[in-house]
């Protein structure tokens, strides 16, 4: 073998080598990326949509503050058969958190304002679950299996994740409480 064959073999070695191994810690990175995001909800309400699935709806903060949303089909025995769920992460945030108010201004708060931050949705199905109802309104879900299949804004590149979600006193709007853990 001459050296040029030499050096193109080698070449080819390392060229290979490289491309294995870079692929190798893409998908490493693209594992490792995955984040679990944890927030709380609260002030519930919920109705009956057309079909007769279970509207919830809440107000979250932490990690995703926002909207949750749960639509779920439920068996007689309280079991969730089916569902879909949506989270709009939005908030307000101050335009200059380190105003100070103006007193002699007719609105002393009017330098500080604020601004509305959208953030993009999340949602996806409900793969299981449970309830607990009392006189036709659901009390509480426990073990919500969410799965994310779409996202949109910054959320855009969400095609795939998991999370939970569980709520009690759903019932009662100024005591109801929920928490989600969602994984992306």
């Amino acid at each position: 073998m001459d050296i040029r064959a030499a050096r193109a073999c080698l070449y080819a070695l390392v060229s290979s080598s490289i491309l294995f191994l870079s692929g190798s810690s893409s998908a490493i990175a693209q594992q490792q990326t995955a984040t679990t995001y944890n927030s709380s909800f609260f002030i519930a309400s919920q109705s009956l949509d057309p079909q007769g699935r279970t509207v919830i709806i809440m107000q979250g903060t932490g990690d995703l503050p926002g909207v949750l949303t749960l639509v779920l089909s439920l068996a007689p025995d309280g079991t969730v058969a089916s569902g879909e769920w949506a989270l709009n992460v939005s908030y307000t945030a101050p335009l200059n958190p380190n105003a100070a108010p103006d007193p002699s201004l007719p609105d002393p708060d009017s330098g500080v304002g604020e601004q509305l931050i959208q953030k993009g949705i999340l949602s996806g199905t409900i793969a299981s679950g449970s309830t607990v109802a009392a006189n036709g309104q659901v009390t509480e879900f426990n073990s919500l299996q969410l799965l994310i299949t779409t996202g949109t804004l910054q959320f855009a590149g969400v095609t795939a994740g998991n999370g939970a979600a569980n709520g009690i006193h759903i019932d009662d709007r100024a005591n109801s409480s929920a928490s989600t853990s969602l994984t992306f």
